[in-house]
């Protein structure tokens, strides 16, 4: 499998970077304790030597050997994360693609099983279409991607703009893994954004005060001079006297800086990951592709500010050290000077920050389907647009069945069709397709392509009713849950809107003749509104209503077969009503009766 391939040689890639890197990083970590030694020694010779200046020399070129090879030792550190980070990518993606199960985020916080249809089309959790997908690493781009498959787009030409985007993407692995990686490591936390959008939005507290401004600049310039009054005259009165009016300047505004401080400390690694992920989307040429065109344009100016801002807030965290929070402090008003350059970015690049964090959010969740396009390229983008007559395709198949096992069926809604009443038997397939259509259809919604032959679709409102539970922290029995979501239904299709209903075996909760009177009278309703649907049910009877609603509902089946005492199933779906039934057939060969 090619796929698999391209992710072994990545692998094997990665994992020799990571051994010159780490052999690198030794090599370094000697010079630098070479270098330390020789200082010391150097130094030693230099006192020892009535000050031979030759020492002093040697000693500052170790120092500065020793700071290099620092500056290199970190460097060496940031790639190893970074093909740690890319080397655990694609041993996942490896696994993922050779069938061995999906280990990224599964999205569980995001289960509903109120939502319209995510608990049915198993979107979130364990084994989940998230699951498969997800490939952000920032907080927001996984909520941004959780949106899309919670509330998918319901515009055709933007739609089409992802989809472009999407296959513009999928073929770039290096920029796609190098984002997702990048993300990683930005190690956001809950709170991160959270403080970082409070100290946003918080007023101005101390750009309009020009007076402190002005002092910030002049009490230093004093208390120098004081220092040398001092040095030339013994006098301390004046040097004194500025100390004390630098520290009543601090001790006036030390509860707003703390305010500020604590909202924006430890900032300076997710806001540079920030800046890192902008400049990426802004320095890559897009060929013309429109959707991706728009997010370059707005991080072109956005990685540079966001650096500054992540300076800054490290600047201000140095307040926390001892030497810079007494000394400089006392000498040119350290905290005021770091609050005052935090204000007037905070007055010049507010307003555009948001936009800086979605055009992040909205790359992730391109990047995590453009992934989804690379490791199925048998999968097609499907047409989207026009109108619910002509939807379907041939080839529908399930994407999180693995493809050696996938069956796959042709399904379409013609002209005036409004309803298809699928009937089988236990276990042939009906709920499974049902979920296979309604899975790509919202594939098709975020610009993804499907597992199709060839598909098509238009922006609708998807709803469901398949996996109904009952609660007792509701109240709700299980009956009355499915009742709920049915009237759900009614009352958004009552509101004018166009909806696709997939329900399977609704009214389990009462007797057989009163299912079926009920099942007959609800399809009777769903005709007279702008919908189309499919229902799944055991109720052979069903299947009377295709010929008293001619050309508005229509039967298939799915069948199950006998042979040499073996149940078979293949899985495919025939037009017409089921005739085979095999409940009482699996439980006497269970065991059960």
């Amino acid at each position: 499998m090619q796929i698999a391939q391209t992710y072994q040689q990545r692998i094997d890639e990665y994992r020799r970077l990571l051994n010159a890197t780490e052999s690198r990083m030794k090599s370094l970590g000697l010079i630098r304790l070479a270098c330390f030694l020789a200082i010391a020694w150097f130094g030693y010779k230099y006192f020892s030597t009535s000050f031979y200046t030759a020492w002093l020399l040697a000693a500052g070129a170790m120092f500065v050997g020793f700071i290099a090879s620092l500056v290199q030792y970190q460097r060496a550190k940031d790639r190893q994360a970074l093909y740690k980070a890319l080397l655990l990518l694609n041993e996942k993606e490896l696994k993922l693609v050779t069938g061995q199960g999906a280990d990224f985020e599964d999205g569980e916080e995001f289960i509903n099983d109120q939502h319209d249809f995510s608990g049915d089309l198993d979107v979130f959790g364990p084994s989940s279409l998230f699951q498969h997908l997800n490939r952000t690493g920032t907080l927001s781009g996984k909520q941004r991607l959780a949106g899309w498959f919670q509330q998918p787009l319901q515009s055709s030409e933007e739609i089409i703009s992802v989809q472009k985007a999407v296959a513009e993407l999928s073929h770039r692995i290096g920029f796609r893994q190098d984002f997702t990686a990048h993300a990683q490591l930005a190690n956001e936390t809950p709170r991160d954004l959270k403080e970082i959008r409070l100290w946003k939005s918080a007023p101005m507290e101390f750009l309009g005060k020009k007076g402190l401004l002005i002092a910030a600049y002049v009490m230093p310039a004093l208390l120098l001079g004081g220092i040398i009054y001092y040095a030339v005259t013994g006098v301390v009165v004046w040097m004194t006297l500025m100390l004390f009016v630098n520290w009543g300047i601090l001790l006036m505004n030390v509860k707003k800086v703390n305010a500020q401080h604590a909202l924006l400390s430890n900032k300076e690694k997710v806001l540079a990951k920030f800046a890192v992920l902008l400049k990426m989307i802004g320095t890559e040429d897009w060929k013309g592709v429109p959707w991706l065109e728009a997010r370059k344009r707005t991080a072109q100016e956005a990685d540079r500010s966001l650096h500054q801002l992540a300076r800054i807030s490290n600047l201000l965290d140095q307040r926390m050290n001892l030497l810079v929070g007494l000394i400089l402090n006392s000498l040119m008003l350290y905290d005021i000077h770091c609050i005052f350059r935090m204000e007037r970015w905070k007055e010049k690049y507010r307003d555009d920050m948001d936009e800086w964090l979605e055009a992040i959010a909205l790359m992730e969740t391109a990047n995590s389907l453009a992934t989804f396009a690379f490791n199925h390229p048998e999968y097609i983008y499907p047409e989207v647009g026009g109108e619910m007559s002509g939807t379907g395709g041939t080839g529908i198949g399930h994407p999180l069945i693995p493809e050696q096992e996938c069956v796959k069926n042709d399904w379409r809604i013609d002209a005036a069709e409004q309803c298809h009443i699928i009937t089988g038997s236990n276990m042939s397939g009906k709920s499974t397709f049902l979920r296979s259509v309604g899975i790509n259809w919202l594939l098709a919604m975020a610009g993804a392509p499907v597992c199709a032959a060839q598909f098509r679709c238009h922006p609708v409102r998807i709803m469901t009713s398949m996996r109904i539970k009952d609660s007792i922290a509701r109240h709700t029995s299980y009956f009355q849950a499915e009742l709920q979501r049915l009237q759900r239904i009614i009352t958004v299709l009552k509101g004018g809107e166009e909806v696709f209903i997939i329900l399977d075996e609704i009214l389990k909760g009462t007797n057989s003749e009163d299912k079926l009177t009920g099942s007959r009278e609800l399809v009777k309703h769903f005709l007279q509104y702008r919908c189309a649907g499919m229902i799944a049910t055991h109720d052979l009877e069903l299947g009377t209503l295709e010929n008293e609603c001619p050309g508005r509902v229509r039967n298939y089946c799915f069948e199950s077969s006998l042979e040499n005492g073996m149940l078979l199933f293949d899985y495919t779906m025939r037009p017409g009503i089921a005739r085979n039934k095999n409940a009482t057939f699996l439980m006497r060969q269970m065991g059960i009766i």
